[in-house]
């Protein structure tokens, strides 16, 4: 069946229960701008749940990497792995950076791929067919089959032309038509989920429904992975938008909930572990400069401590005793020499 480019015909139907469940999911996506807003962007608070974000989006396409892997891994130069979280990271700060002028959506999603690093396509269209799935010698057993790489091109010029037309559906409904048009045209040979979950993210900071990235969509969609998958795969066949509109705009309503939970949770622990700090008597500028790269970075070594926080190997040695003296610290390896510090009570939260 050829793939027909947005709005949808017919117009999908907006119902009572379509209605109820797209007021709750702006009630609450409004009520988490208000939250993040509390925090200016350089805060570590928005820069851990875009990592943690990334990660679980790397894992709906089955490549798996959980957060206590990324930081421990981030010790280390040149995981390939971390990079590619940290490669999501920029693709992400790229986009908002273009996402001002949406004339030409075809550039700042060329230049979010190209920010991947991935392939030899680097932020071009594919020029050879794909297939969705466990890769197969016979192409009838893919799940799912994008079209054709010679209709790319209008697609997604189409695809362009309605993201400039800013069609006025609801902001959450128009995302999520969106996200479902580019993941069933596939433009790209490789990374197109990230992509579309980057693009959504985009979508809500181009449409002020946030201003700040922070939204765990992906840990939602990770949950309901085969459901996620399902939907796609119905839509393409039967164009039933509806079915599509009201499971992600209750994922993202979902998702909105969890990010609440999170940052209640994330901030109580930073609560209660400063206040242990600055109660003890080796508080200081030192103490507080640790604990403030503990939550940007969980997972420690000696060098680390030093490299970041130009510490000498004396004074992150002290430091690190009286955290771990405090249970604020945990030391994972047993070892004498090349051990890691975990903020392991930080890291549980970020892994729930």
């Amino acid at each position: 069946m050829k793939l027909q480019p947005l709005p949808p015909e017919p117009k999908p139907r907006l119902d009572s229960e379509m209605v109820t469940i797209i007021s709750e999911a702006d009630k609450q996506l409004n009520y988490l701008d208000g939250i993040l807003s509390i925090f200016p962007e350089t805060h570590y608070l928005p820069a851990i749940l875009t990592v943690i974000e990334a990660i679980n989006s790397n894992s709906v396409d089955n490549e798996e990497l959980s957060p206590r892997d990324f930081f421990n891994e981030s010790l280390n130069e040149n995981s390939e792995r971390v990079n590619k979280i940290l490669n999501y990271t920029a693709a992400l700060s790229v986009g908002k950076r273009l996402i001002k002028n949406v004339s030409s959506s075809s550039h700042i999603i060329k230049s979010v791929h190209k920010e991947l690093k991935t392939g030899t396509d680097q932020g071009e269209y594919r020029k050879t067919p794909i297939w969705v799935g466990q890769q197969k010698d016979n192409l009838v057993d893919a799940r799912y089959i994008p079209p054709s790489h010679d209709e790319v091109p209008t697609l997604m010029n189409d695809l362009e032309n309605y993201v400039a037309s800013d069609i006025s559906y609801p902001v959450v409904v128009n995302a999520a038509l969106i996200h479902a048009q580019f993941e069933m045209i596939h433009p790209f040979s490789e990374r197109n989920g990230f992509v579309g979950r980057i693009l959504f993210v985009l979508h809500l900071l181009w449409k002020k429904k946030l201003n700040l990235p922070g939204l765990q969509i992906s840990s939602q969609l990770l949950k309901n992975k085969l459901e996620y998958f399902d939907h796609l795969e119905n839509l393409e066949r039967t164009k039933n938008w509806e079915a599509w509109i009201k499971f992600f705009v209750r994922t993202v309503s979902s998702a909105t909930q969890s990010t609440l939970e999170l940052i209640k949770k994330i901030v109580a622990i930073e609560e209660r572990n400063y206040q242990k700090i600055i109660n003890k008597e080796f508080a200081s500028s030192f103490s507080l400069r640790l604990f403030e790269l503990m939550l940007r970075q969980p997972a420690l070594t000696i060098p680390f401590i030093t490299k970041k926080l130009g510490f000498n190997k004396q004074t992150a040695n002290i430091l690190i005793k009286k955290f771990l003296d405090e249970n604020i610290l945990d030391e994972t390896t047993g070892k004498q020499r090349n051990r890691i510090f975990v903020y392991k009570d930080y890291l549980n939260i970020l892994e729930a």
